[in-house]
C-alpha cells in the first residue's frame, strides 16, 4: 500500500522528542559550509504511539531551497511511512514533514526512523535515534 504525501509543517519539540544528529545535504553546499540541514527524529508520547519526523533547516541567509522529495520511513508494518509533498524552503527556516502517530504499545523502544531528502536531483539520507520509549505505568 502507498503512503500518504503529506505537507510541511512548523516544528517545535519536547521532552517526547528523540532526533538524531544534523545531516548535512550534499547538494546544498555553499563556501564554506552547507546549508540545508536534515535529520530523523521519532516522537513518543504514554499512550503507547509514536510517529517520525523528518526535520529539515535552511541555515542560508537569504536563498531558499526546492525540496523535491522527502521521505520517512518509519515502523512500516504498522504504516508509519510517509512521503513529503514537493516544497520551498526559504532562508532561516526550519519544517517538518510529520508521520503518522501509529499504536507500538507501551514501554516499547520503536525502530529508529530512516528519513530521506531530495535537492537538486540528489537523495541523501539520515536516520534517528535508537533510545526512544514510549511511556510505561509502573
Amino acid at each position: 500500500m502507498a503512503s500518504d504525501t503529506v505537507g510541511w509543517k512548523t516544528v517545535s519539540t519536547n521532552s517526547n522528542w528523540y532526533c538524531g544528529a544534523y545531516v548535512d545535504h550534499t547538494s546544498t553546499f555553499v563556501y564554506p559550509s552547507y546549508k540545508i540541514k536534515f535529520k530523523a527524529c521519532t516522537v513518543v508520547n504514554n499512550s503507547g504511539g509514536a510517529q517520525a519526523v523528518l526535520v529539515v533547516q535552511n541555515t542560508h541567509l537569504t536563498n531558499g531551497y526546492y525540496m523535491e522529495m522527502g521521505r520517512v520511513v518509519f515502523e512500516s508494518q504498522r504504516g508509519g511511512d510517509v512521503w513529503c509533498a514537493p516544497s520551498n524552503l526559504s532562508a532561516g527556516m526550519t519544517r517538518g514533514c510529520y508521520g503518522p502517530t501509529v499504536p507500538v504499545g507501551k514501554c516499547y523502544h520503536p525502530i529508529a526512523p530512516k528519513v530521506e531528502l531530495k535537492i537538486k536531483g540528489n537523495t541523501d539520507v539520515a536516520y534517528g535515534r535508537t533510545d526512544a520509549e514510549t511511556g510505561c505505568d509502573f
